[in-house]
């Protein structure tokens, strides 16, 4: 009889033991299924979004760095990703109008010290200068011509628009760049001067190629 008796509870716990093993296989095999299941995160998603459209400009991994830390802003709207590369643009564009405008009142001053003989980078500068603030316009024209393409009227009319505005600016960029090469001037004033303003021209490229892919 006691014999029996150890036979079954030796049987018992052999099945308690064998539910154990089966109830922790479909817990596990569960977690597997979850975890090789389980969508990328929306920030994921909208940061593939702005990598895959920054492949089309000339600067892909400049447009990337650019623009990936606004992909929550931007989520994966068009509309949202060219504007936000404007006004990153724009910024760019204050930035290079801002080192121009120090470097044309430096050499001003040199001028001044001359008795008021004009230096060549003085004019070259100026002309710079101007062309800068003309960028800065054209792009902010942009941005405002990008708010309209919601309304639904006329919106390849107004793409088209954009377009020409960014084109402009990067036309005055490397009007801006061209007057170095043309007159000999300080070597360390053309240094800051191409350095900053071919960094402004890649970014409006850039735009103006995320904007040329528009699809809406």
């Amino acid at each position: 009889m006691k014999l029996q008796n150890m036979k079954v509870a030796t049987i018992n716990m052999s099945q308690f033991l064998y539910s154990l093993m089966l109830i922790f296989v479909f817990l596990t095999s569960t977690n597997i299924k979850k975890t090789a299941a389980a969508p990328p995160s929306y920030s994921q998603n909208h940061k593939m979004f702005v990598k895959t459209a920054c492949k089309s400009t000339t600067y892909p991994e400049k447009c990337y760095k650019s623009l990936s830390s606004y992909s929550s802003a931007i989520k994966s709207d068009p509309i949202k990703l060219c504007t936000t590369a404007l006004n990153i643009n724009v910024k760019s564009a204050k930035k290079a109008t801002s080192v121009v405008s120090k470097l044309l009142k430096k050499s001003q001053k040199s001028a001044a010290g001359r008795k008021n003989k004009m230096l060549p980078e003085t004019l070259i500068l100026k002309d710079c200068l101007e062309e800068m603030k003309d960028t800065i316009v054209e792009l902010k024209q942009a941005i405002t011509e990008m708010k309209t393409l919601r309304d639904g009227d006329s919106v390849a009319e107004h793409i088209s628009n954009v377009r020409t505005w960014v084109s402009a600016a990067l036309t005055d960029e490397g009007t801006c760049t061209d007057g170095f090469e043309e007159v000999k001037v300080n070597k360390e004033t053309k240094k800051k001067v191409t350095k900053v303003v071919e960094e402004l021209a890649r970014a409006t490229s850039n735009t103006l190629a995320l904007i040329t892919n528009l699809r809406y």
